[in-house]
């Protein structure tokens, strides 16, 4: 099952929550009758966050400590590729067993559609993971419930805006390559079915879709990591008792990026390196960041 068609059996909001969870190294579950599904899914959402390193459990590592040396190098090294780790189907129980830690893991279980022990399975991950994103892909249904998680507290405006973008810049495109096709064709006597084979942009689709996600998940990336740069000296400063804050609409501006809001990149900026910098921004007093940047190192 393709992702971008169970995006489209979801709510704006449960799809954007998806890219949130994913963005945010939340743990994400996928549950289903059929192993091959739920397997050809996680690799399709695993492929989105193309700026990490994918590391695929018992293929690429098996014992927690080789799992926690992942972790170490991300600890001590902010510039080491961040990693995700894909769990398929048929080894999924032995990594309930064998971690203790799920952060960016992307999991997959064999499962009925029966409520009963829908309900059983929920209350033993809970056991194990206490925050965490169930998307449900069943013949008949595909939903989602999230555990742990303060839905209100979200913002989730940057991945809806990527939604929109995605589903405008797509009929965008093949609108304008169905134009250039039809005016090609259009003096020609050609058979009807050719025609509406030759119109048919599904396959184009899916990859438009897949390529402009790609890219906007990019640049909200590459300016979240200015950003870390940028605070992280801020933070130096304050460490040498130099008292500076900045301002949100200074940074977002420095950083030449304003497609997220600081609060969505500070929060990505915490799950991704480790840092919190709320504490960093301005409450009312204005302090020239980057002048006392410029007098500390010239």
């Amino acid at each position: 099952m393709d992702f971008f068609n169970v995006l489209e059996d979801l709510k704006i909001s449960d799809s954007s929550l998806i890219f949130y969870c994913l963005l945010n190294r939340i743990p994400i579950i996928i549950t289903g009758e059929d192993s091959e599904i739920i397997d050809d899914f996680l690799i399709d959402i695993s492929d989105l966050m193309h700026f990490r390193k994918e590391v695929v459990f018992y293929t690429d590592f098996i014992s927690i400590s080789e799992y926690q040396g992942l972790l170490q190098n991300e600890a001590i090294d902010y510039n080491s590729q961040r990693t995700h780790i894909r769990c398929p189907c048929d080894v999924s129980g032995k990594s309930l067993i064998e971690i203790d830690q799920f952060n960016s893991w992307i999991m997959g279980f064999e499962l009925d559609n029966d409520k009963h022990k829908l309900e059983n399975f929920i209350k033993f991950i809970k056991e194990k993971i206490n925050v965490f994103l169930n998307i449900m892909i069943f013949s008949k249904s595909i939903s989602i419930i999230t555990v742990g998680l303060n839905l209100k507290q979200l913002d989730l405006t940057f991945e809806q805006n990527i939604l929109h973008k995605i589903s405008r810049d797509t009929e965008k495109s093949i609108v304008k390559m169905k134009r250039v096709l039809l005016e090609k064709t259009k003096t020609e006597k050609l058979d009807k079915e050719l025609i509406k084979s030759l119109l048919d942009f599904e396959v184009e689709k899916k990859e438009l879709k897949k390529n402009i996600l790609k890219n906007e998940i990019q640049k909200f990336y590459s300016g979240s990591k200015r950003a870390f740069f940028i605070l992280s000296k801020l933070n130096l400063l304050n460490s040498f008792e130099i008292n500076v804050r900045i301002g949100s609409k200074s940074l977002l501006e420095i950083i030449d990026f304003d497609e997220a809001s600081i609060g969505r990149m500070v929060s990505f900026i915490e799950k991704e390196w480790g840092e919190a910098f709320s504490d960093l921004f301005e409450n009312g007093k204005k302090v020239n960041a980057l002048d006392s940047m410029q007098s500390l190192w010239g």
